[in-house]
């Protein structure tokens, strides 16, 4: 007599193959698109590095550019380095420049400052000033870093913008050329339109008024010629001449449009 068949069954062989051949095949996906995932991220976390970087520094030349009295650089050369003129004594001058892989800011005497971390290696830093004529001068900025650059996978960002020196210049301390006897405070074309001074003005060569165009002549000495009016806020003012032998004496008018003359101390 035969006894009775259990009811217990279990997974065949084959089964079991085809179970083990499905968890594979879709654990190498999962982790295909982990791999990706995590690639993805690592790469746009660099990128924001990257751009966060670029973007901070153009940012601090786009400021030390608004707030200068000058970009002091020849116009239209390249060059690694931006040379401003600042108002304030203790920041002039300014310096903005790569050196090896990195980006320094130098304001007056101190001591240079990292614009750029560790992680950064500067490729290219380039400034180019540019005249504009009836206008402010634009900087042109030029720049590209690298993040990671040791990496298998390093980013690389390029930006080029154009900066405008905007404000008017201002300044704490004296002016003076870079050149004696050389340089122009304006041309005949593009002539300043007013001045105001609140103390002695001292001319030596000609001063005057004259077409566009044209210049003086005959003598090389100080010459006074105005087109327009000289007018003086009070009675006590005039004109300050000196004589040969060296005494002043102020030439004035009075209400009644007589002409005085009075010895005064020289200026």
């Amino acid at each position: 007599m035969k006894g009775k068949q259990g009811a217990e069954s279990g997974f065949s062989l084959v089964e079991l193959l085809i179970y083990v051949a499905i968890f594979s095949v879709t654990a190498v996906f999962l982790v295909a698109i982990l791999t990706t995932i995590t690639r993805i991220q690592t790469r746009q976390s660099a990128l924001n590095a990257a751009n966060s970087q670029l973007a901070f520094v153009g940012n601090e030349v786009t400021q030390l550019v608004h707030t200068s009295s000058l970009v002091d650089m020849t116009t239209g050369v390249a060059t690694s380095t931006l040379y401003l003129r600042m108002p304030q004594l203790a920041y002039d001058p300014t310096l903005v420049y790569a050196s090896g892989t990195t980006i320094y800011l130098q304001q007056g005497t101190s001591s240079p400052v990292a614009l750029t971390n560790s992680s950064i290696t500067v490729n290219s830093f380039q400034v180019t000033k540019y005249e504009n004529s009836g206008g402010p001068a634009i900087v042109d900025l030029n720049m590209s870093m690298t993040y990671n650059a040791s990496s298998s996978s390093p980013i690389t960002q390029t930006t080029d913008t154009a900066i405008a020196r905007v404000l008017a210049a201002s300044f704490d301390s004296s002016v003076y050329p870079t050149a004696t006897g050389t340089l122009t405070l304006g041309t005949q074309a593009s002539p300043w339109y007013a001045g105001y001074f609140n103390n002695n003005v001292n001319i030596g060569g000609q001063y005057g008024q004259v077409a566009l165009g044209t210049s003086f002549s005959g003598s090389t000495n100080v010459l006074l010629k105005v087109n327009g009016n000289i007018g003086f806020g009070a009675s006590g003012q005039g004109v300050i001449l000196t004589s040969p032998g060296g005494a002043c004496f102020l030439i004035g008018i009075s209400n009644a449009g007589a002409i005085t003359t009075s010895t005064i101390t020289c200026p």
